[in-house]
């Protein structure tokens, strides 16, 4: 976090005579000035003669500047950061519109410059107070703010009160146990804290010589596997082989599927930290970012095996999940005693807490989330012999931790003084013991570690402990600052993490349990509290919780029907979305008309609801509560918008005792919610409504209905003040109030999350909601291109689904989502980010991005814009074993209708099953003794014995789990297959429960855990594995003991489409058409980003325009239904790439190792036309819209180009990374079927 407070304190200070203003807008603040002005000094810079309208367009973080023909050097862009730092909550049009009006009004004895009305530019002046401010305002622009301090005092020896889950607990923490601080990380670039600057050449005869260094101190045939890469790097206009490997800010580096990434990234990141040794250098540090915990415990221990000093960058707030998944690995390989549980991720995960052992009250071990590492508070003096109750236990030894507490009932009796409020006095402190706690072990090593090993959510989300640095900032700054040497394995899938971690969402209701997160989350705790009594409810913050859960659970049940019943309702509310501000604006326009078109809304009041700030904002900041009003009603309807906003802010009355209106408004909300007269909640609402209508210009006169075109007629429903229009109201009314109590609540519902998930287990259900993007990153990356919004959606389940399609409602799936920037330009925007996303530096750090599918045409999803700088390839030998790779087609027709070819996709979920069981079986079993089974025949396939296994592909664990149990049952496959479970997965020793998001599927097949999946050739007895296509598809190589990969064949049995209503493809899809576009990468319709400016009057309107344009393109993608055969034809490109990076890095696992690959495809799905024809001639083509062949052959298409007609380095890089699969699908598919004619 920079610091983004300071800069305007003399500034604000030195405006003497402010009381003056305060008379008439009571509500403006010096610093809003200030504002104003800085944003006005730095348009003054960049473009003095535009008018101050423009200034807003500059502080959203796209090039708009720069497409104008403004000139912008390393000073300019060094300006844009500052300013975006210090004023990004002013990126908006609106509120940029109301800061000039608020500045056109202040005295003009205080203000620094003249603004015309209209499209006039503005003017300094030397104003009476305060003169030198400009200077002020060039110092703020001239430099990137420096990170925002965060002191934190540390606790001495003595007796100290703390906060758990019931309250105050007192700790005697003695004198001798206080050891130094721990040393912090060095932020100065030019000294300790970072190696060499500029470019870096790493010469690959010293990666040979590191790969022989580790070949004589660990196991891993390391030179064999650096002799079996070739670096081919980018020279003009192709690529050329040889040449050692350049890192100069970002290189995008892609390698063919199975040509060893992970090798180069393992030996670029020694020979990095043993630099010194061989040739006096300074080492160099580097961070490896990779798919997840698992993966980096894995090569930490790699890493320390070569005596190197690694550490995994964790985030606190998962750490016991990825104990637990640990233990749940280790029980799964035999060991089922955890006492004996032994690893060295153990210690990097470890929970320990030193407090906890010092604890003048021992009833219960501290819960994780309760360990006061910087939320101690002295109590005094230390006291003799500690507490009055220390190494007391509560209950027998032995006996399970209860919710049961006497503790609860002392707090109760306890005198004034030793309550919380009492107790808890004066500021937080550090504690003491944090140097020595292994909680904290891994955060001390990484101070001086030469690797850190990071996942994508731990860089982004953790912040850098305030007992090693006083700044605040987040993992990845602090990378970005110490790092020499950035790698990102699969950068593409990196990009998509980013993509989702700024724009959570979550489904909250929809047709099926394992789909609706607000069902799951409500099942699992009704389960959870169960088994348990009802015990849990005895602590407080899940007490507290459970309620926030009722209210939310009642509130979406009491808008559903609606919703789904009035279509007036749901065109009223928006399809692209809609929240408390947005509804309440529109109830306030309606009512209360102002001169001002709401054609520009703004998703939420202030931005900062969006993110996750560890010290909000003081008053200070405030945003102006109301838009100047020049309406005669503008006091009405600012009373009106007051009591609407304390609704909003309280809607069930906790804060305060109400009277009057307010009161009025309150009971309502509550009738609205338990009423079980829906009459009498109407009938009540309509008296509010009309006490809100009061002196509203709607009923009076003052204000005409809307002109109707000639001939038309009006609504009576649009007639204001008539029975239809009050009813009308009403409804509207109502679900407002409803919505108001929905999203409060379920904003507590998230927040007290983290409190109560380890107590009733809630990680199997996701909490995708809890999860805010932290605000540090806000001025570093682009906002959303609508505009970030926060709010719920509601789509109209249009295909019926699992109902027959008949006339009569359907249901429809209400979601939530936050949508707070274009997270993939954090990716490209690395080298930047350690200088606050300005120029990049001379010690910024060398980023490495690497994939084998970054490169993908026009998918919305894995396609990554920096260009390809060097390619990655296995020796000419295993590329021309992986050209064997065979493609051929397993269709299986139903007996009882041999022309119908069996297929899983698109098929409705009570259907699924059946499906899917008379797939296995026609796979499986032949049904005739002594004639093998087409799974059986596809084995005698394959040469080496050593890879005489199969893999088979499904949509879900939990059909994983239904066809490992199936074949499990046939006596050919007894005992010879595994099935892939989840690493959260409930496994016991006889019923093994595989989850699969909310649903449990028991089987008795041997379970493989996810994290496990690269040990899965070591046994012996196992032949088959049946796994989630998803679940496969990245990070794990599936080895045998000869290093190439274990299965020789792979069946899939559904063809890989995502989930239709799966929000994030819209997220993906905005991204990537925001950050093609403003790289004048042309649209759909041919417009670019330079052309958009180009036309506009002004930045003002360019920046309305490109508002405009994304508005539209974002209400187009949630509004669509993505099925295949109903998208646009561009689209149906984008989903053909998409799913052959998922198909490719599938078949990728199979290439390992430089072997080929065999593939069949099972479900008719993938090429229906082709299935129709191999099937008997009385069969029907399957249902497809016309002439659709399938995606096989639209693979095929979207390849061709680039092997029949481009020529340079896009078709030279295409050849190379998808060579293999176009040649497997043009065998596949050389002779187009023909149709039986019946």
């Amino acid at each position: 976090m920079r610091e983004r407070d300071t800069w305007h304190l003399e500034i604000t200070r030195g405006l003497t005579g402010w009381d003056e203003v305060l008379i008439d807008q009571p509500d403006v603040k010096p610093v809003q000035l200030a504002q104003i002005e800085l944003a006005l000094r730095l348009l003054q810079h960049l473009a003095p003669l535009r008018p101050a309208r423009d200034a807003w367009v500059l502080l959203g973080g796209y090039p708009f500047a720069r497409a104008a023909g403004i000139k912008i050097g390393k000073r300019e862009e060094t300006m844009l950061a500052a300013a975006r730092h210090r004023l990004w909550t002013l990126r908006r049009h609106r509120l940029w519109q109301q800061y000039l009006e608020i500045y056109r009004q202040l005295p003009q004895r205080l203000r620094g410059y003249r603004i015309t009305d209209g499209d006039g530019p503005f003017r300094q002046v030397e104003p009476a107070v305060a003169a030198w401010r400009f200077e002020k305002y060039d110092a703020a622009l001239d430099e990137i703010p420096a990170f925002a301090p965060r002191r934190l005092k540390l606790a001495g020896a003595g007796r100290h009160a703390f906060v758990d889950r019931n309250g105050p607990t007192k700790v005697t923490i003695p004198a001798e146990l206080i050891g130094d601080p721990a040393p912090g990380h060095p932020l100065n670039t030019n000294g300790d804290g970072r190696g060499d600057s500029g470019p870096l050449t790493i010469p690959l005869d010293q990666l040979a010589a590191t790969a022989r260094w580790m070949d004589q101190r660990i196991d891993g045939d390391w030179l064999d596997r650096w002799n079996g890469l070739e670096l081919a790097v980018r020279d003009g206009d192709g690529f050329r082989d040889g040449g050692d490997l350049l890192l100069d800010e970002l290189l995008h580096l892609v390698g063919m599927v199975g040509a060893g990434k992970s090798t180069l990234m393992i030996l670029i990141a020694v020979w990095a930290a043993t630099r010194g040794e061989p040739e006096g250098s300074r080492a160099l540090r580097t961070t490896l970012v990779v798919g997840d915990v698992a993966e980096q415990l894995r090569l930490v221990d790699t890493f320390r095996s070569l005596e190197l000093r690694a550490v995994p960058v964790l985030g606190p707030t998962t750490r016991e999940t990825h104990v637990q998944r640990l233990h749940r690995r280790l029980a799964s390989q035999g060991e089922r005693n955890l006492l004996l549980h032994d690893g060295p991720g153990f210690d990097d995960l470890s929970t320990v807490c030193v407090v906890d052992a010092l604890l003048d009250t021992t009833a219960e071990p501290l819960r994780y989330a309760d360990g006061p590492c910087s939320g101690l508070h002295p109590l005094g003096p230390e006291t003799e012999g500690g507490g009055e109750n220390a190494g007391k236990a509560e209950g027998p030894p032995g006996e399970p931790p209860s919710y049961r507490r006497k503790a609860r009932k002392e707090r109760r009796a306890a005198p004034a003084k030793e309550r919380p409020e009492a107790v808890l006095g004066g500021e937080a402190r550090g504690c003491p013991l944090w140097s020595g706690c292994p909680r904290h072990g891994a955060a001390r090593e990484q101070v001086a570690a030469e690797i850190w090993v990071a996942n994508p959510w731990s860089l982004v989300s953790t912040s850098v402990s305030a007992h090693l640095n006083e700044e605040r900032l987040r993992q990845l700054e602090l990378v970005c600052l110490r790092s020499d040497i950035v790698v990102v394995d699969e950068a593409d899938r990196v990009q998509m993490t980013f993509d989702q971690i700024f724009a959570p969402s979550a489904t909250l209701v929809t047709q099926g349990l394992s789909d609706s997160w607000l069902d799951r989350v409500q099942t699992k705790k009704i389960d959870e509290l169960a088994q348990q009594g009802r015990l849990q409810l005895t602590d407080r913050d899940i007490a507290g919780w459970d309620a926030a859960l009722g209210i939310v659970v009642a509130a979406t049940n009491r808008i559903y029907a609606p919703l789904i019943t009035d279509p007036g309702l749901r065109g009223w509310v928006d399809i692209d979305y809609f929240n408390t501000w947005t509804l309440q604006e529109k109830l306030l326009a309606e009512w209360f008309p102002t001169l001002r078109a709401a054609e520009d809304p703004d998703g939420t009041p202030d931005e900062r609801l969006l993110y996750e700030d560890d010290e909000p904002a003081g008053d200070e900041e405030a945003f102006p509560r109301f838009l100047p009003g020049e309406e005669p009603w503008a006091e009405r309807r600012d009373e009106v918008q007051a009591l609407l906003d304390l609704a909003r802010d309280d809607p069930l009355g906790n804060k305060a005792s109400y009277r009057g209106d307010a009161r009025l408004l309150l009971e309502c909300v509550n009738d609205l919610l338990h009423g079980l007269d829906e009459k009498k909640s109407r009938d009540r609402v309509a008296r509010l409504l009309d006490r809100l209508l009061r002196g509203s210009p709607c009923l009076d006169g003052r204000v005409t209905p809307r002109q109707l075109p000639a001939g038309g007629r009006i609504d009576p429903a649009d007639v204001p003040g008539s029975a239809r229009w009050r009813r009308r109201a009403v409804s509207r009314l109502s679900f407002t109030l409803l919505l108001y109590a929905l999203e409060r609540r379920l904003d507590r519902l998230t927040l007290l999350w983290p409190q109560v998930e380890a107590a009733l287990r809630l990680d199997t259900t996701g909490n995708e909601l809890s999860r805010k993007p932290p605000l540090d990153y806000a001025p570093l990356i682009p906002e959303s291109p609508m505009g970030n919004v926060l709010g719920f959606q509601y789509l109209v389940d249009k295909l019926g689904r699992d109902a027959d399609e008949k006339d009569g409602p359907h249901s429809g799936t209400l979601r939530f989502f936050r949508c707070a920037g274009i997270g993939r330009e954090l990716l490209l925007g690395l080298p930047r980010l350690g200088n606050g996303g300005g120029p990049p530096g001379a010690g910024g750090p060398r980023v490495l991005l690497m994939s084998g599918t970054s490169w993908a045409g026009t998918s919305t999803r894995a396609h990554v814009l920096a260009p390809v700088g060097a390619i990655l390839k296995p020796t000419e030998e295993a590329r021309e074993a992986i050209r064997q790779t065979v493609f051929r087609t397993g269709f299986l027709y139903k007996p009882e209708n041999p022309g119908e070819a069996l297929s899983l996709s698109g098929k409705k979920l009570k259907d699924r099953p059946k499906a899917l069981t008379d797939m296995v079986s026609s796979l499986a079993d032949s049904g005739r003794l002594g004639v093998a089974s087409p799974l059986e025949e596809e084995l005698k396939q394959i040469t080496d014995p050593s890879r005489n296994r199969a893999l088979l592909l499904v949509g879900s664990y939990r059909d994983a789990a239904a066809v490992a149990e199936q074949l499990h049952s046939m006596r050919r496959w007894h005992g010879r297959v595994r099935v892939l479970t989840a690493d959260d997965a409930e496994l016991t020793e006889t019923n093994q429960a595989v989850a699969d998001d909310g649903g449990v599927a028991f089987t008795s097949v041997t379970s493989v855990r996810r994290g496990d999946l690269a040990s899965f050739a070591r046994d012996r007895e196992a032949q088959l594995l049946v796994a989630p296509l998803l679940a496969v598809e990245r990070g794990h190589n599936i080895l045998n003991e000869e290093g190439k990969a274990a299965f020789g064949t792979v069946f899939f049995l559904t063809r890989p489409h995502p989930r239709a209503d799966d929000l994030y493809l819209s997220v993906f899809a905005i991204n990537d058409w925001a950050c093609r576009f403003v790289r004048d990468h042309p649209d759909v319709h041919g417009g670019t980003f330079g052309g958009l400016v180009a036309e506009a009057a002004g930045l003002d309107e360019a920046g309305q325009e490109f508002r405009r344009r994304a508005r539209a393109e974002w209400r187009r993608l949630v509004s669509r239904h993505y099925v295949f055969s109903l998208l646009e034809e561009h689209e149906k490109v984008s989903f053909a790439w998409d799913q052959l990076v998922t198909l490719w890095q599938v078949i990728g696992r199979l290439v390992r190792g430089g072997v080929p690959a065999r593939v069949v495809f099972v479900d008719a799905a993938f090429a229906p036309l082709l299935a129709a024809a191999h099937g008997d001639s009385a069969g029907r083509v399957p249902r497809r819209a016309p002439g659709e062949p399938g995606l096989l052959p639209r693979l095929r298409e979207v390849l061709e180009p680039y092997f029949t007609e481009r020529t340079g380095p896009e078709a030279e890089l295409v050849r190379t990374l998808y060579e293999p699969l176009y040649e497997a699908l043009a065998a596949l598919l050389a002779e187009p079927p023909t149709l039986p004619r019946p």
